[in-house]
């Protein structure tokens, strides 16, 4: 459920409340005969076995042959099975009394057990029904279908059958029993009801969750096969976006309810929360068996598929080692408007912006960074560090600093995080004196090969004979071109300046390697200077010389 504002809680409870006083006060008028019952323990559905087993009657034994005897040993014999948990072997076993001996009421009574602890929850309830058929006013048919309907919570159906028993035994003290739990659940119910109520298409608040805990906890301790309140209890496990207690709470119904389309339908979509994308196709499946149409079934069994095929082939390109292609097939994955799945999302976002950040494109790393930030909590420190470099590479100095100093806050040992801040105080060092790769509109990643042919291009451009209308600006331009050249182009000079250092600086060298003039030749280096041949259109360079013939 999306989120949307929330009543004045105090309002919103105090509403609550009274409904569950209400009830409470019906309940409570309802049960005043309850007093004066005994503190028997009320029976559940897991007691349903051993009190079938009890003998009631000796099934009938008109025309059939072996007699009482024989029928007795196969009830007993079903009666042990039941007890080993053998269930369908134990209704195997009442179901060849039944036939031999079709209006024997233990028979039905023990089946239902059976029944029961198979979760046959119906077929049990058929026996209930046909035991009271052969005997309306059979005592213990009474109090097992009213258990049985209370477990379910058939509230108005348990007490029926409850009314029925106390008529003929007013002082019964199980039904008694019964019917003050009967009244617990009701009231229970109905408050959850009516948080559901109030709350709308929000989610529950905290104290919302806390009423909703205490109520469930009323419902399940009596009932297991109370369809209402585990759904109920799965929606609100589903707002928490804590998928394993879904499947659990939906699944306890499917056990009983196979074809319970809200359930599946809940099942299925967690399981595409958690990626499981397989085990979510099967769930479907099991929807399509008995609603072939469904619409809804159909849209998610579409997005699954799709994600799901995206997701593979970007997983392979990735795996082949072909990042700039993966990342459009993810993008086509967090672009997707019914996309639905906040885990997916998160994953496609982080791997957005490590793999931008792998391939260089650092605005895009930047933007998808942010946004998994956005989501995962500013605590990520592989984001934040995707983040600070993609900043540094842009030159964005002030934002590398300040998620490098997240990283710190974090993690003050993080090395990435140090370098960082490193180099954003050499790139502020370097802004104060000439930036050699903007002359020669060359990135800083540049290889030699490319310095050459971007320094022949401006050179060209700005050869003071080819601009006699601005011969000053020309000649400055074209000294601050040739001495970019000369720094890009030697790997000393060029280390030294990405260093921070001043390349023609005569004790640079020193400073950078202190133990440098102790070897060969005096550790010299020639600074070679700059000189300009215009007339000739020839300069020279630190040793090479260039010459450029126009026209």
């Amino acid at each position: 459920m999306g989120r949307v504002e929330r009543m004045a809680p105090r309002k919103v409870w105090a509403k609550v409340l009274a409904v569950v006083m209400v009830v409470s006060w019906a309940a409570g008028c309802a049960c005043q005969e309850c007093a004066s019952s005994d503190d028997a323990a009320a029976p559940t559905p897991q007691d349903t076995a051993t009190d079938a087993a009890k003998p009631v009657e000796e099934p009938p034994t008109e025309g059939v042959e072996g007699g009482k005897l024989e029928l007795r040993e196969v009830l007993a014999q079903g009666d042990l099975l039941l007890g080993r948990k053998k269930y369908a072997e134990a209704i195997q076993a009442y179901a060849s009394v039944i036939k031999d001996a079709p209006s024997s009421e233990i028979a039905y009574l023990k089946r239902s057990a059976a029944y029961v602890k198979a979760k046959k929850v119906d077929d049990a309830t058929k026996d209930l029904d046909r035991a009271l058929e052969l005997n309306p006013k059979s005592k213990q048919a009474l109090l097992k279908r009213a258990q049985l309907r209370r477990s379910k919570c058939d509230v108005e159906g348990a007490r029926s059958d409850l009314d029925a028993l106390l008529a003929a035994k007013p002082g019964h003290k199980t039904a008694l029993k019964e019917r003050s739990t009967l009244e617990t659940i009701e009231v229970s119910l109905a408050a959850v009801n009516k948080l559901f109520e109030v709350a709308g298409d929000a989610d529950f608040d905290a104290q919302a969750l806390e009423m909703s805990k205490q109520y469930f906890d009323n419902i399940f301790r009596d009932t297991s096969f109370c369809t209402d309140a585990l759904v109920a209890q799965a929606k609100v496990y589903r707002m928490r976006e804590d998928w394993p207690e879904v499947i659990r709470h939906t699944n306890a119904v499917l056990q009983y309810r196979g074809s319970h389309k809200g359930c599946l339908m809940m099942r299925a979509d967690a399981h595409y929360q958690q990626g499981l994308f397989d085990a979510c196709k099967q769930t479907i499946a099991q929807i399509y068996r008995t609603f072939p149409d469904d619409k809804e079934a159909s849209a998610l069994y579409k997005r699954v598929k799709k994600v799901g095929k995206l997701r593979a082939k970007a997983e392979k390109l990735a795996k082949d080692n072909k990042v700039r292609q993966a990342v459009a097939e993810y993008k086509k994955i967090a672009n997707m408007e019914d996309l639905g799945n906040k885990e997916v999302e998160r994953e496609t976002v982080r791997t957005l912006c490590t793999s931008c950040h792998q391939v260089e494109k650092w605005q895009e790393a930047v933007e998808w960074c942010t946004k998994g930030l956005g989501m995962e909590g500013e605590g990520d420190v592989g984001l934040l560090t995707a983040l600070a470099e993609s900043y540094l590479k842009l030159e964005r100095l002030e934002e590398a600093e300040a998620e490098a100093r997240k990283i710190l806050g974090f993690q003050g040992n993080n090395r990435a995080a140090h370098t960082i801040l490193q180099q954003v105080q050499k790139l502020r060092k370097l802004a104060e004196r000439k930036n050699y790769y903007k002359i020669l509109e060359v990135p800083r990643e540049v290889d030699e090969a490319d310095v050459k042919r971007a320094y022949k291009k401006l050179a060209r451009k700005w050869h003071p004979d080819k601009n006699p209308e601005n011969r000053e600006e020309a000649e400055k331009m074209f000294h601050d071109i040739a001495e970019a050249y000369e720094v890009l182009t030697d790997p000393e000079k060029k280390r030294l300046y990405d260093a921070g250092e001043d390349p023609n600086d005569p004790n640079a060298r020193a400073r950078a390697n202190p133990f440098g003039a102790g070897f060969g030749g005096g550790g010299g280096f020639q600074q070679g200077g700059f000189r300009f041949h215009q007339g000739g259109q020839r300069f020279h360079q630190g040793g090479q010389q260039f010459h450029f013939q126009y026209g």
